[in-house]
Formats: C-alpha cells, structure tokens, sequence
C-alpha cells in the first residue's frame, strides 16, 4: 500500500498542473444555493385585468331602488361597497351609506334624473365555450346595443366565478316602471322551443343577437312565450284560445300565435304563444 501512494502522487500532479494552467476545469462542489442561484426565476404570472370578477362577495345585483350582495365577512363587506362605492361615484352616481347584516350588504343610491341602475347577467350560451375574446366582444356587443337603445351602461364586468361559467354582467341606467316586467331593459327569453321570426318581429323589441333558434337576446319590456300541443287542429285552436284568454285575464298582452306541425304519433298539432309579461 505504501508503495502505491508515490505512484498515485505522480499520476495526479500532471492533472493538478494541467487544472492550474486551464487545461482542465479545476473541480469543486456546487452546493444547493448556488444551484438554486443559477436556476431561471420561474416567469410571473400575467395581471388578471381590473374588470374581471373572480369573488363572489364583489358580484353586485340590483334591487329596486339598490345594489345588493353577500359577503361572508366584515372585511369581504368593506372591499365590495369600496369597490362599487366608487363606481357609482365615476358615473354620477350618488351613494348612501352602505349597511351589512347576517352577510347580506346594501348600497342605496340616487340618480340626478331618477333613473333606477339594472343588471343584466349574460347566458353563457351567447358567446363560444372557453373563449375570453368571444366572450368579451359579446359583452361589448351587449354594451353598445344599450347605449343604441338610450340606456347608460355603467359598468361591464366579466364574471369568472367558482359556481358558474364565465361569463358577463353589465350595470346599467333604466327608466323604472311601477311593475319591472314593464321596464325596457336588456333581456334573455329561452323557451326551449323555437321561436319565430314573424313573432318577435311583431313584438317590436329591440333584437340584439339570436344565438340559437329557441335564445333570443332583446331590448324590451320581458316576453313570456308557451307552446300548445293537441291531437286536432280544432282542439289546438280551443286550446290556444283558452290559453289566450287566460293570459289576458292575468294581464298579459298577447303578441301573436304561430302554428306548427308536430312529429309525434298522437299530438300532431303545435302553436307557439308570445306575449308581454
């Protein structure tokens, strides 16, 4: 063994020479701080931009005459009526003072005009699934059709929140009616069933996009639409005027009425009902 040392000496000094001269890197340990110095700093993730909702205590609705929402806590109370506070103030708004109670906040406000502030919350079904820039010219597209119609939009916010879909909600300035059916305000009517042409021309509400064939997304006071089924054109036509006077009775205008052919073994016969809440 002892042998072996000198022999072992005389290999590594031509190294250790070759290392001072450069001929080879000198060795040496990279411990994990270094490693951790040397590693690229992972990239920050992208601002969320300022119009994008993802609290639930910050989504607002509107009541009569006020805003209204629910936080969870004190602090969650403060920042969504700080928040909306200042909105309303930006738009000309004049905010009362905002209460909280069992998790439940109001912000009473008044208008210099008399104007009452609405929400309309878009059916994510208006825009393409999983679509930011689709989503955004939809609320754009809502936007612009209000202020077309002489309602002032105050704020447009997209809704990306936990227990639904993305999607959009717009406040915005209405005249106030006695009953809010009556108001001419920014509407979603899905039946279910198809809705026609003639009939919603025949309305006279203002059509902002129909997205599929039983959606229509309207400016307007509210519609209500029902479908009737019968075995016989002449039990269709009883039906159809029952149902009309019924509605009538309720205080319903009646637009109009369309039939249609039904692929069914027995009900055969089908009418669409439309009509003013």
């Amino acid at each position: 063994m002892m042998k072996l040392l000198p022999a072992l000496a005389l290999l590594l000094s031509p190294l250790a020479a070759s290392a001072e001269r450069g001929a080879l890197p000198a060795f040496s340990f990279t411990g994990a701080a270094a490693l951790r110095a040397e590693a690229p700093a992972p990239a920050a993730p992208e601002p969320r931009p300022a119009d994008v909702v993802s609290k639930s205590h910050m989504h607002i609705q509107t009541g009569k005459d006020v805003l209204f929402g629910f936080a969870k806590t004190p602090e969650q109370f403060a920042e969504a009526s700080s928040y909306w506070i200042e909105i309303l103030k930006t738009a000309g708004i004049e905010p009362g003072a905002p209460t909280y109670k069992d998790e439940f906040f109001t912000i009473p406000y008044r208008t210099m005009d008399g104007r009452a502030l609405r929400a309309f919350v878009a059916e994510p079904k208006q825009f393409p699934p999983k679509d930011e820039n689709g989503l955004r010219a939809n609320m754009a597209l809502a936007s612009k059709a209000l202020s077309g119609a002489g309602l002032t939009p105050v704020s447009a916010r997209v809704l990306n929140l936990q227990y639904s879909l993305p999607t959009y909600s717009i406040l915005y300035l209405v005249k106030p009616e006695a009953l809010r059916e009556r108001e001419t305000q920014l509407r979603v009517l899905k039946p279910g069933d198809d809705l026609d042409e003639g009939l919603i021309a025949a309305s006279g509400v203002t059509v902002v996009q129909k997205p599929q064939p039983w959606m229509l997304v309207y400016i307007g006071a509210e519609l209500g639409y029902v479908g009737l089924w019968a075995k016989t054109a002449e039990d269709l036509a009883l039906r159809v005027e029952k149902r009309k006077a019924f509605l009538v009775g309720q205080g319903k205008r009646i637009v109009g009425e369309k039939p249609y052919a039904i692929d069914h073994p027995e009900y055969k016969f089908g009418a669409g009902l439309l009509f003013f809440q």
